[in-house]
């Protein structure tokens, strides 16, 4: 189910990221010294999630961002480490509070370390980068991260107050997503126009572009959970229901289906697993109501409207890689 975002040829993800690769080793050089503490534990989770790797998509964003306006010196390789450092924290934080095994088709910091010593080494890395950031001395690039951890943890707060609804509205759901992706999506371009010495307006501009393109990328995630594999995907699938978790694709289904189908995602919900019901008896209900489309289209709106944000740059390799960003968001597999 492949969507076309632009008629015109995209670059590719090689090239885009050949953009930025010697600043993206920069930025991976630093969060490596900067995982380092007294505590050889801290250490050993710090470099365990290094080797984990991820594709770097925040540091790439606010890289991407700032060399539209020129301007991706040791400012720009500190925040992406900065925030690529605070989205590891909140994996850690996240694996905790979710009882997860896998992280990335490795066994988690959690299930290796234990609970206790996961949520103190995520502390010390929200700590680290928040020292690390406030060497840059500005204020207005501390107010970011901090409104920015702050919708973080409020969102974390306000899943778990969700946890076994069936009521969920796809307000409330997006809402969600917002506080939990999107937001640090849009950090991440907007601290890239801050580097860039850009004006308010612009820096409004970018991070719009970068909240639109982590919603899509939030939803495609969504819908992941019910049509990857395992194998592509690095973690189980079909964890967000077992977990208790109402996304997207249910929200849609749930106000469509069937009094009898609705009561067999209520089973699942229920046993936290896919014991009375069947996995594929939940995809063919999915497929039955074409939700897969539907959110699918639902993403692909948010990334039409992230490129509208770009319209008014003037055009550079750089922007043309933040153009083709949407697309690979939608389409990824994993």
């Amino acid at each position: 189910m492949k969507s076309t975002i632009q008629a015109a040829p995209a670059m590719t993800w090689q090239e885009i990221f050949e953009l930025i690769r010697p600043d993206l080793a920069l930025v991976e050089q630093q969060i490596r010294a900067e995982s380092v503490s007294s505590a050889a534990a801290i250490t050993a989770i710090g470099q365990y999630l290094q080797i984990s790797g991820g594709k770097r998509v925040r540091p790439a964003l606010l890289l991407l961002a700032a060399k539209l306006f020129g301007n991706a010196g040791p400012s720009a390789i500190s925040l992406g480490s900065v925030l690529e450092i605070i989205h590891t924290a909140t994996l850690v934080h996240d694996d905790v509070i979710d009882a997860a095994d896998r992280r990335r088709g490795r066994p988690s910091t959690n299930s290796r370390w234990g609970n206790h010593t996961s949520v103190l080494a995520g502390d010390w890395m929200y700590m680290q980068a928040f020292k690390m950031a406030l060497q840059e001395r500005n204020f207005h690039i501390l107010d970011i991260l901090i409104e920015l951890t702050q919708l973080m943890v409020e969102g974390e707060m306000i899943q778990l107050g969700m946890i076994g609804r069936l009521d969920v509205t796809e307000d409330e759901h997006l809402d969600l997503i917002y506080r939990k992706t999107a937001c640090l999506f849009g950090a991440c371009t907007r601290l890239g126009a801050v580097v860039g010495g850009q004006d308010e307006q612009r820096e409004h501009l970018l991070g719009e572009y970068g909240r639109n393109l982590g919603m899509a990328f939030q939803l495609v995630d969504d819908l992941l959970d019910f049509t990857a594999s395992e194998a592509v995907l690095g973690k189980p699938v079909g964890n967000d229901l077992r977990e208790g978790k109402i996304t997207l694709p249910l929200i849609h289904l749930l106000h469509r289906c069937t009094p009898a189908e609705h009561g067999k995602i209520a089973k699942v919900m229920e046993e936290g697993a896919f014991r009375s019901v069947s996995w594929n008896d939940l995809l063919n209900i999915l497929d039955r109501y074409n939700t897969p489309r539907m959110v699918k289209e639902q993403a692909l709106r948010y990334a039409q409207n992230a490129l509208q944000c770009l319209e008014s740059f003037p055009d550079s390799p750089y922007k043309r890689a933040l153009t083709a960003l949407p697309d690979f968001v939608v389409n990824r597999d994993n």
